[in-house]
């Protein structure tokens, strides 16, 4: 029985002093902490580089249509040079497999002061859709409840882009989708040879 006692009062004073050392508290906390702080940086890393994504979406459609609205008389050969282009301007190497443009020229007559779609080129990349405008004929809101006087036309394009988070364990892919509206600079561009 003595050896027993003896046992227990070695065991109950080896646990008060594993109980009273403080020297691995920081490697306990840190091994606590270290799956939030990681998952912190990797959201935030995620974050920044989606809205980097945004932000150059938003810029190829500006420059396009820029582009296309410096033209006097635009083809369908001239635009799709600028589709060519379009994954240097976006600076992805990977927007001819999930991004695509669409042009389009939307003007207005005189009479019935209503905004239609006189032409409309695609391309840029293989990940197709349909215009958020309309069709060419259809009658048409523009981005931003924009409206254009009677006689007046405006060149549009929209980019879509689907982005895939670089970190898969995150679920924020999203379609992106950027439009942007240049009144032509030279002459009207009511119509695209070759679209």
């Amino acid at each position: 029985m003595a050896c027993l006692t003896r046992l227990t009062d070695t065991l109950a004073k080896k646990l008060r002093q594993l109980w009273a050392d403080r020297g691995a508290v920081a490697a306990v906390e840190l091994a606590l902490a270290m799956p939030m702080l990681v998952l912190l940086f990797l959201g935030s890393a995620e974050m920044a580089n989606l809205l980097s994504v945004h932000y150059r979406a938003a810029q190829m459609a500006s420059t396009v249509t820029d582009a296309v609205a410096r033209y006097q008389s635009i083809t369908g050969a001239d635009i799709a040079s600028l589709f060519a282009a379009s994954s240097h301007v976006m600076g992805s190497d990977d927007f001819a497999q999930k991004g695509y443009v669409i042009l389009s020229s939307v003007t207005t007559a005189a009479a019935k002061n209503t905004a239609k779609v006189s032409w409309q080129c695609s391309g840029g990349g293989s990940r197709s859709r349909a215009s958020g405008l309309g069709e060419v004929g259809e009658t048409v809101s523009l981005p931003g409840g924009l409206t254009i006087d009677a006689n007046d036309n405006v060149v549009v394009a929209e980019v879509y882009y689907q982005y895939v988070p670089v970190f898969d364990m995150l679920p924020i892919g999203e379609e992106i989708y950027k439009t942007a509206v240049f009144r032509p600079r030279l002459g009207a561009l009511t119509s695209a040879a070759g679209c």
